[in-house]
């Protein structure tokens, strides 16, 4: 596997992993004492922008050539922390 199918494989796995635990926290807080307030609050609409700043990222690595693999490399990384401490916000928040 080259550097680009490995980098879009993690990058997709990670996507789509913290995209369900979204998706199961929305549904758990969904009818709860919450009342659904997780999909209006800001952390929401952040961790939403943060998903489809990733997709489209996903979707740029995909036409990207070889010699800008290195440079979306670093940038996937912040993506991904990006995501992360977004999901870590919510899941802080209402849990």
């Amino acid at each position: 596997m080259d550097t680009k199918d490995a980098l879009k494989q993690k990058l997709v796995s990670q996507y789509e992993e913290w995209k369900a635990d979204f998706d199961k926290l929305k549904a758990e807080t969904k009818g709860a004492y919450a009342e659904g307030q997780l999909e209006g609050s800001q952390e929401a609409k952040d961790l939403q922008s943060k998903m489809d700043e990733a997709k489209s990222f996903i979707n740029k690595l995909e036409n990207a050539n070889e010699q800008d693999i290195e440079e979306l490399k670093s940038k996937a990384e912040n993506q991904l922390d990006g995501l992360k401490n977004a999901l870590q916000n919510i899941r802080n928040n209402f849990n």
